[in-house]
């Protein structure tokens, strides 16, 4: 998970870290879940409430590619 702000707002997203053809760390947006406003809106809860859920939704997302990758290489 990666939250970017800027002046008035923060946005959260899901991101994915990799090593590109040339040998260099990088990663690359899989989702993007929202700003904080949105999400407290959405969500009924304050920032720790955001966070969790940010958090549990990258678990997910995780879990999907993980099992998606695993069906894949077989």
């Amino acid at each position: 998970m990666k939250v970017t702000t800027s002046k008035n707002s923060e946005s959260f997203y899901i991101t994915q870290s990799y090593i590109d053809s040339n040998g260099k760390s990088t990663s690359k947006r899989i989702r993007e879940l929202g700003t904080f406003k949105k999400l407290t809106e959405t969500l009924g809860t304050d920032r720790d409430g955001v966070i969790e859920w940010a958090r549990t939704q990258t678990r997910l997302e995780t879990k999907n590619y993980k099992s998606t990758k695993k069906q894949t290489d077989t």
